[in-house]
C-alpha cells in the first residue's frame, strides 16, 4: 500500500514521513516502556499506593511491582526479553484494568479515565508478545528472541 501510485498522486506532501516510517514500531515500543519506568519509581520510590493493583498482584509487596515496573519498562523501552517482560505487563495491567471499581450499573467503558488507561496498555503489551521486539531491539542485536 505504501508503493501505491495512488496514494502518492493525492498525498504528495505526505512522503516526508517514508524515511521514519521503519522507526515506527520501535518508537511505539520505547513509549510504552518509558510510560511504565514512572510508575515504578513512584511505587518503589513515593510510597505508591496497592489501592489500584488487584488480586494476586494486589497480595505482592509494593516495593517488588516497582522494581519490576522500572527494570521492566527499561527493558520493553530497549527491546530487551520483549515476549516475557511484555507477558508480564500485560497479565498485570489486565489486572489492573479488572480491579478498578466502578459504581452499580455502569461500565469502565463509559466512564472518564478510569480503566481505559489499564487495559490500553495491556492491549500494547499484547501486541509486544505477539510480535516481539521488532528489527530495531536488543533481542535483534543479541540474535536472541524469545
Amino acid at each position: 500500500m505504501a508503493d501505491d501510485p495512488a496514494v502518492k498522486t493525492f498525498i504528495p506532501a505526505l512522503a516526508w514521513y517514508r524515511p521514519f516510517e521503519p522507526f515506527a514500531y520501535a518508537l511505539i515500543r520505547f513509549s510504552t516502556g518509558a510510560l511504565l519506568v514512572p510508575h515504578g519509581i513512584d511505587r518503589l520510590f513515593y510510597s505508591g499506593t496497592r489501592a489500584d493493583l488487584g488480586g494476586f498482584i494486589g497480595s505482592l509487596p509494593v516495593s517488588v511491582i516497582g522494581a519490576f515496573e522500572l527494570v521492566g519498562g527499561v527493558m520493553l523501552a530497549l527491546g530487551l526479553l520483549t515476549r516475557p517482560v511484555a507477558l508480564l505487563f500485560a497479565i498485570e495491567w489486565i489486572a489492573i484494568a479488572m480491579a478498578v471499581p466502578l459504581r452499580p450499573g455502569q461500565s469502565w467503558l463509559m466512564l472518564g479515565a478510569t480503566g481505559k488507561y489499564s487495559a490500553f496498555v495491556a492491549a500494547l503489551c499484547i501486541a509486544f508478545v505477539l510480535r516481539g521486539g521488532g528489527h530495531y531491539s536488543l533481542d535483534r542485536r543479541l540474535g536472541k528472541e524469545f
